[in-house]
């Protein structure tokens, strides 16, 4: 048996490797955790900025989008303003294109009756008028007058009483304004009158 002295001796040197052994062991593992602790941070740390990098192009992204969307709103209202102003001149145009063609028409119908041929009985404006027939158109008309019956008349190129008779019958039969003046329409029927009746041969039984 060892001496009481070296037992305890040994039972220090013992105590004292334990601990030493444990402090080695600790300080491995302190290490190995503190190794282990900061690879998994590292980690972390590339996690994140891959993170805020995805993040940073999304945004750059969307940020591009929107300027794109808000730089085709802007051509739109431009184009959209473009159309309204030629609307609007084009709405000027028509404007004045339809009252040209309103004038035009006022001017037209004012002109027409003027363009119209004068029928037999359709010329009020120059029944109006007192005809100022020549000598010879009055003879003419007394002649014609004697072989249509309508009268025995002189014919001796004066507008009397008898003549005027004679016209106001003629044109009473005829259809014209009964006024009695010998108006270019009435020396017009007569004359075609008194062809027709030259062309038959034969004189009428009774006035027409």
């Amino acid at each position: 048996m060892l001496p009481t002295s070296e037992k305890t001796s040994f039972r220090s040197n013992r105590i004292a490797v334990s601990i030493v052994t444990l402090a080695a062991i600790t300080g491995w593992g302190v290490g190995g955790y503190s190794f282990l602790r900061s690879s998994e941070l590292e980690k972390q740390f590339a996690g994140h900025t891959a993170a805020l990098q995805n993040y940073q192009a999304q945004f750059l992204t969307q940020r591009k989008a929107i300027e794109d969307k808000e730089r085709d709103i802007t051509q739109l209202h431009e184009q959209l303003s473009a159309s309204k102003a030629e609307s609007d001149s084009q709405s000027t145009k028509l404007k004045e294109m339809e009252e040209e063609l309103t004038k035009s028409r006022e001017q037209l119908a004012a002109v027409q009756p003027l363009l119209q041929p004068h029928v037999v009985g359709s010329a009020p404006a120059l029944m109006r008028i007192t005809p100022l027939p020549a000598k010879q158109d009055v003879l003419a008309a007394q002649e014609a007058l004697t072989k249509l019956r309508f009268g025995d008349l002189e014919a001796d190129g004066v507008i009397g009483s008898s003549t005027r008779e004679a016209i106001e019958k003629f044109q009473r039969t005829v259809g014209l304004p009964v006024t009695g003046e010998l108006h270019p329409q009435t020396l017009t029927a007569l004359m075609r009158s008194a062809k027709v009746m030259a062309a038959q041969g034969e004189q009428p039984q009774e006035p027409l």
